[in-house]
């Protein structure tokens, strides 16, 4: 195998890959990259045999070949070279690096003991923007479980029907959905896919540009034009969480989501010690009032405007729960509705219907 690059496009695909390398597995090998010479191209991969992560790398190939290098030690070298061209040559197991005034080499491992990456073999399920994507996994990411005792409210469940694609997650105590319209004719599915895993393809979802979905029983492929993301499925049937969608509520609230998330924050310095409680209380038409239960440290009390419809009401909420979509809304006005203290509550973008946020009060 002979190669050259530049290290500026290397170091950016060893970034993106190195997120799937494992760094406590006993198996030495998941420690490692497999560089390989693919359609003139050279293609770096890493697997932690949930996600498999490539990238492809701009180049030119003097020589075919395959071979895995120890991953810490090749990104912290190639991310310390200067940007200039970077010539790798592997010779009787061996990845030698040359660049202007430096020379380097390592010691790899067969390419065959490296991980066999699972491919979907179905054809393209799915199409969308990258932009797109990442908005709908980090609309609702943070509302699955964060333990697999329950392993399919770990993961994110996404439907196509209708030629609507939903995302969905919940822990039981909330319940996050983003409804992407899709183009074209497509075949209706239904997956779940490790909160995890999509976590990590967010952050790999960068630029301009549409990724293909590909998916088969036991796994998802999504590509991009440099980047192939593939994961496990989660086995098992998603809960009907429509079932726990609010048909209607008794208070609406308009609130600017900047003076929420201010107050919400302050309640819930003093709210450490009361399980995070906070209340939200309609005191009067066009006064919404955050506060936090009195604790030996204080407290703190927001009074906000807002516009109302129907009576006034109080209801308990665990502040992180409400912090976590607030961080994550993008508009600057939304929508609460609730009806009573024990109910399902809404959180809403004013102007977007394809989200939704459900948090169930504490019970006080």
């Amino acid at each position: 195998m002979k190669v050259s690059t530049l290290q500026e496009n290397l170091n950016k695909s060893l970034n993106i890959v190195s997120r799937a390398v494992s760094t406590k597995s006993n198996l030495e090998i998941l420690g490692y990259i497999l560089l390989k010479t693919e359609n003139g191209m050279i293609k770096v991969s890493s697997t932690n045999l949930e996600i498999g992560v490539s990238s492809y790398v701009g180049g030119k190939v003097d020589k075919t070949g395959e071979i895995a290098v120890p991953a810490r030690l090749f990104v912290d070298l190639i991310s310390s070279v200067p940007n200039k061209k970077i010539e790798i040559e592997v010779e009787n197991g061996v990845i030698n690096i040359k660049s202007e005034n430096f020379k380097s080499n390592i010691k790899g491992l067969p390419a065959e003991e490296f991980p066999l990456i699972p491919q979907p073999k179905g054809k393209v399920n799915f199409k969308l923007k990258k932009s797109s994507l990442k908005e709908a996994i980090l609309s609702v990411v943070f509302s699955a479980a964060p333990d697999e005792s329950r392993p399919v409210l770990s993961g994110v469940y996404l439907n196509i029907k209708d030629n609507n694609l939903f995302f969905a997650a919940t822990d039981s105590y909330r319940l996050a959905e983003k409804k992407i319209k899709l183009e074209g004719k497509n075949t209706d599915i239904e997956i779940i896919i490790p909160a995890r895993s999509l976590i990590e393809l967010s952050r790999v979802l960068e630029g301009e540009g549409n990724v293909e979905v590909s998916i088969d029983e036991n796994q998802a492929l999504f590509k991009t034009d440099d980047v192939e993301f593939t994961t496990r499925l989660i086995e098992g049937k998603y809960p009907d969480y429509k079932k726990i969608i609010p048909e209607s509520s008794e208070i609406k609230i308009k609130i600017k989501k900047g003076e929420l998330l201010n107050a919400v924050k302050m309640a819930s310095l003093f709210s450490r010690e009361t399980t995070n409680s906070i209340r939200f209380l309609l005191k009067q038409k066009g006064v919404l009032e955050i506060s936090s239960p009195e604790s030996q440290i204080g407290g703190s009390i927001s009074d906000l405007s807002v516009e109302t419809e129907g009576k006034g009401g109080e209801v308990f909420f665990n502040s992180k729960y409400v912090l976590d979509i607030l961080n994550n809304m993008k508009e600057e006005e939304l929508v609460f509705e609730m009806s009573d203290k024990v109910s399902a509550c809404v959180f809403r973008n004013e102007k977007d219907n394809d989200y939704i946020y459900i948090v169930m009060p504490l019970r006080t």
